[in-house]
């Protein structure tokens, strides 16, 4: 079932969550529940202020939105280590359910930044990806100053050189208006996100 402004409203319900300071004692992530965050299963993203992450409508290739109602899945699937849950930091890809969003889009599942240098649109998230390659080598890392202190928040990062090639740097993945419309990319404004399973 998919959610309709689900993250406001989890907020009043969380339970206190210790805090996340030490990569070496509990870099695990976590989502609106307090549960760590597993890999290869689905879960809903969304900004700590509010709404979700989705695919948008369109032809291919498709493209990754904030919107303000009925969110996508996704998936992610760790790199190079065989770990039980997500952690800080580690290189990872992000899936999802193309024909749910776009039937005719016959793409990869995995998403991708080609020119992340670039300017908009060709900076933004897209379908098309391939696992462990520099384009679709995303990571995420804890939100650098949280909105909400008991919330674990984080911000999502593409890090080309951690799987081999590209700018030896992370860019971080914000949120840009272009045609009306809220895209995800390296550019904008950084989005400080949330999780929440799937069922």
């Amino acid at each position: 079932m998919k959610p309709t402004l689900f993250f406001v409203p989890f907020f009043l319900f969380l339970v206190t969550i210790q805090s996340i300071s030490s990569a070496t004692t509990d870099d695990f992530i976590y989502d609106i529940a307090g549960k760590k965050v597993l890999p290869n299963t689905h879960y809903y993203i969304g900004p700590v202020t509010g709404g979700v992450i989705k695919l948008s409508n369109t032809t291919c290739p498709v493209h990754v939105i904030q919107h303000a109602t009925k969110g996508d899945l996704f998936k992610f699937v760790l790199n190079a280590y065989k770990e039980s849950f997500l952690r800080i930091s580690y290189p990872l890809g992000i899936s999802t359910d193309l024909s749910k969003s776009n039937g005719k889009c016959k793409e990869s599942s995995f998403l991708k930044i080609d020119e992340m240098e670039a300017k908009v649109p060709s900076n933004f998230i897209r379908s098309g990806g391939s696992f462990n390659t520099a384009v679709s080598c995303f990571r995420f890392v804890k939100y650098p100053k949280p909105t909400k202190a008991k919330v674990p928040s984080y911000l999502l990062q593409l890090c080309p050189y951690i799987c081999g090639a590209g700018p030896r740097s992370c860019f971080n993945i914000g949120v840009t208006v272009y045609k009306g419309i809220k895209y995800l990319g390296a550019t904008g404004t950084p989005l400080e996100l949330v999780f929440k399973a799937s069922a």
